[in-house]
């Protein structure tokens, strides 16, 4: 091999592949027997296995430092985080998600809205709103930003976002529906599934998922609509159990998993997936030692997945299944290893800084374990079976990503 080979090959291991450092074989001492010299137990160093035990190691030393203690929910401190961003401009390393604004429109009104109600004022509101129509196309379908093309994903954001501003100023009487729809037919792929925008983009979970669960809060979920999008997401189920973003090509993955059996759950299909399978690689994402979830199999505890992959185990539960997650064991990582006395927001991790995604998705993902829910096969009707008045959060409805109250009012609006 040539120096020039040696040279792509560290490349495309580092930045593609990931490989930063080299796998090291780790022989212990333990033999067979006495009268062989065949090794029975090695252990491999990867860099997957050196991060895990600087990831667990602070988990323990966070779980020791507070002991018994039952730590509550910063929610003045973490508010803070959030209302700056209405009166500050996003520092320039975020200069990349300016295609992104109805995400961090969406993330921030949810995450106020579920630690307090009043916290998402009118005047707040009557912002969001503005800024959203300004990125649209007529009022919908919506862009990522100004002077932008309309992106599926954006707008299933700005759908939300929209969703939870009570309908200021008529704006839910703004959006334009019916130009929405057409929009979406024409998003149709001939596998069943939605592409991101007309010209270009990518087809998946995620994709059909955001046309579905906007379909669904505008009324305009139609049999022409969902033609063969169910089977397209059943196709997605991987033989893990959970799903990846496309037919029989990806690994399962926590986000994907969450977009397919949502999805699933607006078209009422949710048993038609491998139920048995599915539980176990949910239940598999759980590590007894840091007690919080993790996307894939082989992967690091984030906090996102508190939401990703218990908003699948609570649809489970709203179809009549048993939980397959420790929801108390998941509350002590959020609240312990998610949030910091130090910094305001929620993180993914140990170590990690905050941001507005990981602290709405922490905050969702809290919230559906507080919550009992009552089994429905209807998406839109999930409600709660409270059993008590102390919780810290709103309830959420697993399958749009929306506290159940504001849903509510949107759709009986529609």
């Amino acid at each position: 091999m040539s120096g020039q080979d040696l040279k792509t090959l560290k490349f495309i291991n580092a930045q593609f592949l990931g490989r930063k450092r080299p796998t090291i074989e780790a022989i212990s001492d333990e033999q067979m027997d006495q009268d062989s010299s065949m090794v029975c137990m090695t252990s491999l160093s990867t860099e997957t296995t050196e991060d895990r035990e600087e990831v667990l190691l602070e988990c323990l030393e966070l779980f020791e430092s507070l002991g018994l203690e039952n730590p509550t929910l910063l929610k003045e401190f973490h508010k803070s985080y959030l209302d700056y961003s209405f009166n500050n401009a996003l520092p320039r390393q975020m200069k990349a998600l300016d295609a992104s604004q109805p995400w961090i429109l969406y993330w921030i009104a949810c995450s106020l809205r579920l630690m307090n109600r009043e916290w998402l004022g009118e005047d707040i509101q009557r912002r969001i709103c503005k800024k959203l129509f300004k990125a649209s196309l007529e009022n919908g379908p919506f862009c990522g930003g100004f002077g932008q093309d309309p992106h599926l994903v954006c707008t299933y954001a700005a759908i939300n976002a929209l969703a939870l501003c009570d309908n200021v100023d008529g704006c839910w009487d703004q959006i334009n529906r019916q130009g929405i729809y057409k929009w979406l037919l024409a998003l149709k792929s001939d596998n069943g599934g939605f592409r991101t925008g007309l010209v270009v983009g990518e087809c998946d979970t995620r994709t059909t998922y955001c046309a579905l669960s906007v379909a669904a809060m505008l009324d305009i979920l139609t049999p022409e609509l969902c033609q063969g999008v169910e089977q397209f997401l059943l196709r997605c189920q991987t033989y893990e159990g959970g799903f990846g973003a496309c037919p029989q090509e990806d690994e399962a993955h926590g986000g994907y998993t969450f977009c397919a059996v949502a999805g699933l759950a607006i078209l009422e299909s949710v048993e038609k997936c491998n139920i048995s399978m599915l539980s176990e690689w949910c239940s598999a994402r759980q590590t007894a030692e840091e007690k919080g979830l993790s996307g894939r199999s082989n992967k690091l505890v984030d906090g996102c997945y508190s939401y990703w992959v218990g908003a699948v185990n609570t649809i489970l539960e709203t179809q009549g299944y048993s939980s397959c997650i420790d929801k108390p064991a998941l509350q002590e990582y959020i609240l312990k290893c998610c949030q910091s006395t130090e910094r305001p927001g929620l993180r993914d991790k140990p170590g990690k800084s905050p941001d507005y995604y990981h602290t709405t998705y922490v905050l969702m993902g809290l919230s559906l374990t507080e919550h009992s829910f009552n089994t429905t096969k209807s998406a839109s009707a999930i409600s709660t079976r409270e059993e008590s008045d102390k919780f810290q959060l709103g309830a959420v409805n697993p399958v749009f990503g929306l506290p159940i109250e504001d849903l509510r009012k949107f759709l009986s609006h529609t």
